[in-house]
C-alpha cells in the first residue's frame, strides 16, 4: 500500500525535528555518554502519533549504536520524497536580487529541463559580480561573470 502524501510530509518532518534534536549539544552529549540508558535517550527522543514509524527508527538506531545515520537517512527520505511528488530543487545564486518575473522564467525553464515541479532557492553572493549560477542535483550551470573570469585565466595558463 502506497503511503499518503500527508503520511510522507509528517515522516519528513518527524525525521528533520530528529535531526534538529541530534545537533543539540546536551543531546550529542548524552548520546556520547555510555552511562545514559539507552532506553532514556529513546524516550527523550520520542515524537507525537504521526511519528510512530520516526520513533521505530530512532529506537533501532539507537540499540545498534547507528543514531549517527540519522541525518543521512533523513537527506535520502527527503530526495525519495521529491521524485515520488515530482518535485526538483533547485539553487540560484545571483550576484543581485532577481525580479519575480526573473525567477517564474528560471522555475520555467528548470520545469521544462527536469518535467518536474522545481522548488527554488535564491541565494545572492556578491562576489560573482554578474551572472547566475543554478545547481540542481549534479547539474551546475555557471553563467557567473566571475565563473567567466575563472574559464578564461585557466584556457590562458600554460599549465
Amino acid at each position: 500500500m502506497a503511503a499518503s502524501a500527508g503520511n510522507k510530509t509528517a515522516v519528513q518532518e518527524c525525521l528533520t525535528a530528529a535531526v534538529r534534536a541530534l545537533s543539540d549539544p546536551g543531546v550529542a552529549l548524552a548520546i556520547a555518554n555510555p552511562l545514559v540508558a539507552r532506553d532514556a535517550l529513546a524516550l527523550a527522543l520520542t515524537f507525537d502519533a504521526p511519528c510512530a514509524s520516526v520513533n521505530g527508527l530512532i529506537r533501532l538506531l539507537l540499540e545498534n549504536r547507528r543514531l549517527s545515520c540519522l541525518p543521512s537517512i533523513a537527506t535520502m527520505f527527503a530526495e525519495l520524497k521529491d521524485a515520488s511528488d515530482n518535485v526538483a530543487r533547485a539553487t540560484i545564486t545571483s550576484a543581485f536580487a532577481l525580479s519575480e518575473r526573473q525567477v517564474d522564467d528560471l522555475r520555467a525553464a528548470l520545469a521544462r529541463r527536469t518535467q518536474r515541479h522545481v522548488q527554488l532557492t535564491l541565494e545572492i553572493d556578491a562576489s560573482l559580480m554578474a551572472g547566475i549560477i543554478v545547481q540542481q542535483g549534479d547539474m551546475v550551470l555557471d553563467g557567473s561573470a566571475r565563473g567567466r573570469l575563472e574559464a578564461l585565466a585557466h584556457a590562458l595558463s600554460p599549465f
